[in-house]
């Protein structure tokens, strides 16, 4: 039980691993959906402050309307300046674009995930020879000797 446990915590930051965050160009626009994390100005950090709290640096969630003047987006995630975190459960959140100090959209890491792909794979393979899982499909024990002759003089000889 607790080498489950184990495995799970080398795991989970890994899987975590595999997406990134790069820069969005913004000229272009953002489209409805994207999973974005928008990095937020001092100036928005004081006029969101009644609405999201204070000291927030970055809002991570799915963009759901945007246009020249405005943002609104279902909140997941807020970072604070400290380097804390805390979870939303999706909340709309509309503020204006002049908030914004940066758009990075989230993306998967192809090398990454390749990596934990094999990771787990390997770690499956060990676990499953290692406990014999699988028993004799891959060439598990040798059949049991044959037993001896039955003898037909009895129990005294």
């Amino acid at each position: 039980m607790l080498y489950r446990q184990y495995c799970m915590l080398m795991v989970i930051p890994v899987a975590v691993g595999c997406y990134t965050y790069t820069p969005l160009d913004t000229s272009v626009g953002i489209t409805p959906g994207e999973h974005v994390a928008v990095e937020i100005t001092d100036r928005g950090r004081a006029e969101l402050s009644d609405r999201i709290g204070t000291g927030v640096v970055r809002l991570e969630g799915y963009v759901t309307r945007t246009d020249s003047a405005d943002m609104t987006m279902n909140v997941w995630r807020v970072a604070q300046i400290g380097g804390a975190t805390s979870r939303w459960s999706g909340e709309s959140v509309r503020f204006r674009r002049e908030f914004v100090a940066g758009v990075h959209q989230r993306s998967l890491n192809r090398p990454r995930t390749w990596l934990v792909v094999g990771l787990v794979g390997a770690g499956l393979y060990y676990l499953a020879s290692s406990t014999s899982l699988f028993g004799d499909f891959i060439g598990g024990l040798d059949p049991p000797p044959d037993p001896p002759p039955t003898s037909s003089r009895g129990w005294w000889y």
